[in-house]
């Protein structure tokens, strides 16, 4: 009972902490503002994050967890191709109904300290397990790199595109063509825009019109010609419940 409490407040601190890191940044946001926000002391707060940095860091890794989690879901019913596009709806999604997410790529764009912590535990690869468990080539352990040179929470997501672009290839989705630097610098530097785009939200008609225009664009050039039919580029059906 008492553990249950205690992970509930660091629950309730760590989407105040997002909320107000997402609305005024790292700077901008007090201890004690996300405190009185989570319904707690700072006495509490201190407790369960001994640095605002610390709470950055909680936030950062919640959110990433949050992203691979999405993907291993996906990936578990659907090839790595289809599963790349499906990750792009969830990510739109998410930054209009998460602020645990739009917090994260917020805190990478302004850096700071905090970022010198561990990866989110946990942190296995997406691209591997497909429908039935079998792999696609990609390793089924150990946290996907983020892409060099992309900082923040832009380069844990550009390494699950990254990744699943990968899987494509050794599971023959993509196209056949000397060198992949191309193709995958294209398609990296496009969802990674999504968040530019998408970051305020906006209409839930409109994001999936964008997106699926995108994708539409997209296919051609990365998957055999004549083989963009074989891939939705709408939104998925929601599992039933």
């Amino acid at each position: 009972m008492v553990q249950e409490r205690s992970e509930r407040t660091r629950g309730r601190l760590v989407e105040a902490g997002a909320e107000l890191f997402d609305r005024h940044g790292y700077a901008g946001a007090t201890l004690g503002e996300i405190a009185g926000a989570a319904g707690v002391t700072k006495g509490a707060l201190y407790f369960h994050f001994a640095s605002k940095d610390e709470l950055a860091r909680a936030v950062f890794q919640q959110a990433e967890r949050s992203l691979r989690s999405a993907c291993r879901a996906l990936r578990a019913t659907a090839s790595p191709l289809q599963t790349l596009i499906d990750s792009g709806y969830w990510l739109v999604d998410a930054l209009g109904s998460d602020a645990v997410v739009r917090a994260a790529f917020r805190l990478g764009r302004e850096g700071g300290g905090w970022q010198s912590g561990p990866a989110a535990p946990g942190a296995a690869a997406v691209g591997a397990a497909g429908p039935g468990g079998t792999a696609s080539g990609v390793a089924a352990t150990g946290t996907t790199a983020p892409v060099e040179g992309v900082p923040g929470f832009h380069g844990i997501w550009a390494g699950v595109v990254r990744e699943l672009l990968v899987g494509a290839r050794r599971a023959g989705e993509l196209r056949d063509r000397p060198g992949v630097l191309g193709p995958e610098t294209l398609v990296v530097a496009a969802a990674c825009g999504l968040e530019v785009v998408f970051g305020d939200g906006g209409a839930d008609e409109e994001r999936a019109r964008r997106v699926g225009a995108l994708w539409e664009w997209l296919l051609p050039c990365l998957v055999p010609p004549g083989g963009s039919g074989a891939y939705r580029t709408r939104p998925r059906a929601p599992l039933p419940a």
